[in-house]
């Protein structure tokens, strides 16, 4: 039922804020199971609805990895491709300019077309609304759980990039975690305003880099300028050994995921 009912919301591109556009005889038809059944796991359409609330809000269908995995990997497709450039620090510096570039734009496209985002904003705006105080808390701790996975993994990526391309945390930033959320909130935040103004967010941005004229997504750079105030240059960085430590965790993340 839960299952049926995630697929039905996909269709509809999203969760509406009253789940009107989610017939409970639409959910048992597409689930393919009897009323008798489903009565016996929950004892009222209420029942459901608060655990489907749950299930939306949490990684079970928000995921539990990083939100976008095409994001990460053109990151480390780009840095593969360029490792040379990570022995000098201009090198470095330019590859990593060019790695917020291109994988924070596509972070936001993914934001944009992605039905499970509109779903945990619809739920993240008015989970405080819902009258029951028991199901508030539970949709609300769903929702926690899911932000908690996202952060924890894209912090992981952050450390990641900071090893291979020679940065560092300033000590005002504490932890990846406070990157993480300060990045998500940049993105999603301009993901909302193109929803009210496209011509404005996606207008192209021309901005002189170091070797000349580079177009940047307003959603991109606005995060450029957020990261440039979180990290620093890593005056000890050793490329060999920085190399080396890199490709050791992307082993190790790959052997964990299950993939060979």
């Amino acid at each position: 039922m839960l299952d049926a009912a995630q697929r039905l919301v996909e269709r509809a591109g999203g969760l509406s804020v009253n789940l009107e556009n989610l017939s409970y005889p639409d959910i048992l038809k597409e689930a393919g199971v009897a009323r008798t059944s489903v009565y016996r796991e929950w004892k009222t359409k209420e029942d459901f609805y608060v655990d489907l609330l749950c299930d939306l809000a949490g990684p079970s269908w928000q995921g539990t990895a990083a939100f976008d995995e095409k994001t990460i990997k053109i990151a480390r497709d780009i840095v593969a491709d360029r490792v040379a450039e990570l022995q000098e620090p201009a090198g470095r510096e330019q590859l990593l300019r060019d790695v917020v570039r291109v994988a924070a734009q596509q972070n936001f496209d993914a934001l944009m077309s992605s039905t499970a985002w509109r779903t945990y904003v619809a739920l993240s705006a008015t989970v405080m609304g819902l009258p029951d105080a028991d199901s508030r808390q539970r949709v609300l701790a769903a929702l926690q759980e899911a932000e908690r996975t996202f952060i924890r993994n894209m912090a992981e990526f952050y450390a990641d990039m900071a090893t291979v391309l020679g940065f560092r945390l300033r000590a005002h930033a504490k932890s990846f975690d406070v990157v993480a959320a300060a990045g998500a909130s940049v993105v999603e935040g301009m993901g909302l305003r193109r929803l009210l103004a496209p011509e404005l967010v996606d207008r192209p941005l021309d901005v002189e880099g170091p070797h000349g004229a580079e177009q940047w997504h307003l959603a991109a750079f606005s995060y450029w300028t957020i990261l440039q105030g979180m990290i620093e240059a890593d005056p000890d960085y050793d490329y060999a050994k920085a190399l080396a430590t890199y490709l050791k965790r992307l082993a190790q993340r790959e052997l964990a995921a299950g993939v060979h």
